[in-house]
């Protein structure tokens, strides 16, 4: 068999979706807490992608600003979500936590990087969306 350097870089989806989990804790551990950031945790602990085409000033400030494009379910559509602000916020960092997990941090960013980790470790499943594509999370594509 042939190998090329795109084999070497190829890992299954579940696999991928671990060191993506696992990265981010890391990410959140060294880098300051940005709305950017917040968007990456959403779409990896719902695995989803952000189909955000970054092809205008204004999209790009859309993920600066931590909103993400994502279809939940397929044959939903897409639809604009603001993230929660785990990073800086402790009640939705601690929300990132598997169940049964404690932190004794106080910190947004440490307990979202130990959250990201846990989750990665023991291969939770993604986190079911409670949001609902509202007149709220939708309205930025009509700016």
């Amino acid at each position: 068999m042939l190998w090329t350097s795109m084999d070497t870089f190829l890992f299954p989806t579940e696999q991928n979706a671990t060191v993506d989990l696992y990265g981010l804790g890391d990410r959140c551990l060294h880098e300051r807490a940005t709305r950017r950031l917040d968007g990456e945790i959403y779409c990896a602990v719902h695995k989803v992608t952000d189909w955000n085409p970054l092809i205008s000033d204004q999209l790009t400030g859309a993920r600066e600003n931590g909103e993400v494009l994502v279809e939940h379910r397929p044959g939903d559509g897409l639809f604009w979500i603001e993230a929660p602000p785990f990073t800086t916020e402790l009640g939705y960092a601690e929300s990132l936590l598997p169940e049964g997990l404690l932190t004794f941090y106080q910190d947004a960013q440490r307990v979202c990087a130990t959250a990201l980790q846990a989750r990665a470790l023991a291969n939770e499943p993604p986190m079911v969306s409670t949001s609902s594509c509202s007149e709220e999370s939708s309205s930025w594509l009509r700016r």
